[in-house]
């Protein structure tokens, strides 16, 4: 009988997996829903390989991780519903759109899933109605006009969207890659999981596997759309990851106030790189980047946090 293979790889490997899986001018896609399980500590990983001209989807909202991948340079296209801080703007994301440095597609949160389902079903398009009436139909670049087979309703057809690699976030996981989303908040996540080309997640925790299969509705995406899966402690930090921490709104408003000043001002861009520098480049491993960001002390707040919320 064959061995069952495991697919948890380590800290240091998740940046040769990403090196290998994806090439300049690909295609990835984000998990997570704006300031909630948000992949980002996979996201500092891609950053520091330098692979850019990337085309970047995600879930229909979007935020912190979107922001700092593209003042890291490594984003050519977006195809993003939304782009939000919610309290406050992407600044990163809005200067480059308005300075022409990437082309951002408008697209709503009906293209998104429209395009991952056909994916995930193998199927060459997803019919939609609900845009009669709309001017998404005129601007949108992954949709077009076709008319039903049964009836000649005239409808459009989303392209299927198959990103080259989906980074997702959830709370537990084993060591084959069964995925478990604490909350019922799995947004678009498992969908993204069949559609994607090649999927990596974090684990805030690796769980035993005879606990997933004592639990086997629990699990939200199964092993078979997963190719690794690494234990990250916090890695969705700053964004939440319920219940085990809630969201850092001090850090991010933190990034924010700098981003939103070298908006304004583009002499304070040092500024920008030295945060670049502190909490993507700089910090080994999960460890060295929970110490720079208020370290446990902080982190222990946050877990305090979540349990009230």
């Amino acid at each position: 009988m064959n061995q069952r293979a495991t697919k948890l790889i380590t800290q240091d490997a998740v940046g040769a997996f990403l090196r290998k899986t994806l090439q300049p001018g690909g295609s990835v896609c984000l998990g997570g829903l704006f300031k909630q399980n948000r992949p980002v500590a996979l996201v500092r990983e891609l950053i520091r390989t330098g692979i850019g001209e990337l085309l970047l989807f995600s879930s229909p909202g979007s935020g912190y991780d979107v922001d700092l991948m593209i003042a890291a340079g490594l984003v050519a296209e977006t195809f993003l519903p939304a782009v939000t801080l919610e309290t406050r703007m992407c600044s990163n994301f809005r200067d480059a759109v308005e300075n022409g440095r990437i082309r951002a597609h408008a697209v709503d949160a009906l293209t998104i899933v429209g395009g991952l389902t056909a994916a995930a079903s193998g199927l060459p398009f997803y019919p939609v109605a609900a845009w009669h009436g709309s001017d998404v139909t005129k601007i949108n670049p992954l949709i077009t006009p076709m008319v039903a087979p049964f009836g000649g309703e005239t409808l459009h057809a989303v392209k299927p969207i198959r990103p080259d690699l989906v980074l997702l976030h959830a709370q537990e996981g084993d060591e084959y890659g069964n995925i478990r989303h604490l909350t019922t908040m799995t947004y678009s996540d498992a969908l993204m999981a069949r559609a994607g080309t090649k999927v990596i997640v974090s684990v805030d925790r690796i769980v035993p596997t005879d606990a997933i299969t004592r639990a086997p509705r629990a699990t939200t995406v199964p092993c078979i759309y997963v190719d690794a899966v690494v234990e990250l402690p916090f890695g969705a930090h700053p964004t939440g990851s319920f219940p085990h921490y809630s969201i850092d709104e001090a850090f991010i408003d933190g990034f924010a106030d700098i981003s939103d000043d070298v908006r304004r001002d583009p002499a304070a861009r040092p500024r920008l790189d030295d945060y670049l520098a502190r909490h993507v480049h700089q910090p080994r491993d999960i460890f060295d980047y929970v110490d720079g960001a208020g370290g446990y002390r902080r982190m222990a707040e946050l877990e305090r946090e979540a349990r009230f919320l």
